[in-house]
């Protein structure tokens, strides 16, 4: 079943990667967002591969994956709507469905109309027996000057499966455009669980690009939250 699965995905990946040319929102991070949304008519598909390990010390055999499959379409030349499919996998166990998530962006104004671009981003979480609920509102800052780039994102999280829990969240990164084709950088995110910094580069053109970064612990997080991520997104338009 697994296989199937895995092969199916790649399948369709390699046929959007041979036959689609767009603008889509090539990313320099993979925790942090820019000022940047799918245009009007396109579409993009994405993989997002996250791995995480409690204990930073032992890696092997503590790793926990998880695995998203994203399909993104410009809706107008400044909203983008996304579906999102999300599965987890614990180590020695089997792959599990763990929701999906819908999620909507709006770019505020003009790229340089203001002292940093804005953007609105809000996305649900939910499970198909609707007993859990999340819901996360994202204000993205970003500016350009020169090859740099600097994007800020407050996050105010709410989960839902007893009561409303409130979680504010920020990330933060900055990179630096060496030529065209590739990006390096340093990210920043965290919350009351923890914080966590490390490096990111990202590689290709705006229709097929890809970025991975890693998360470092600083001091110390809530027991049973990760003490170590590395995170790879695939990104084809079409």
């Amino acid at each position: 079943m697994k296989v199937r699965f895995f092969i199916l995905f790649s399948i369709s990946l390699l046929v959007l990667a041979l036959f689609g040319k767009a603008f889509a929102d090539a990313r320099s991070y993979v925790w942090t967002y820019e000022y940047i949304t799918v245009d009007r008519g396109k579409g993009e598909f994405e993989i997002y591969f996250t791995l995480s390990t409690p204990d930073i010390e032992k890696v092997t055999g503590n790793m926990i994956s998880e695995h998203q499959f994203e399909l993104e379409v410009g809706m107008t030349e400044h909203f983008d709507f996304a579906v999102y499919q999300v599965f987890y996998q614990k180590p020695e166990g089997e792959l599990k469905y763990k929701g999906y998530k819908l999620r909507a962006r709006y770019k505020i104004g003009e790229k340089g109309m203001y002292i940093v671009d804005p953007l609105i981003y809000l996305e649900y979480k939910g499970v198909p027996d609707f007993s859990k609920h999340g819901i996360e509102l994202k204000l993205i800052l970003a500016k350009d000057i020169g090859p740099f780039n600097i994007s800020l994102n407050p996050i105010l999280e709410f989960e839902r499966e007893q009561e409303w829990k409130f979680k504010p969240k920020y990330a933060v990164g900055i990179g630096y455009e060496i030529y065209k084709l590739l990006k390096v950088g340093l990210e920043a995110k965290g919350g009351e669980a923890g914080h966590y910094v490390g490096p990111v580069i990202s590689h290709g053109r705006e229709d097929l690009w890809g970025a991975l970064g890693f998360a470092f612990k600083v001091g110390e997080v809530k027991q049973g939250e990760p003490e170590f991520q590395i995170r790879m997104i695939l990104g084809v338009g079409f």
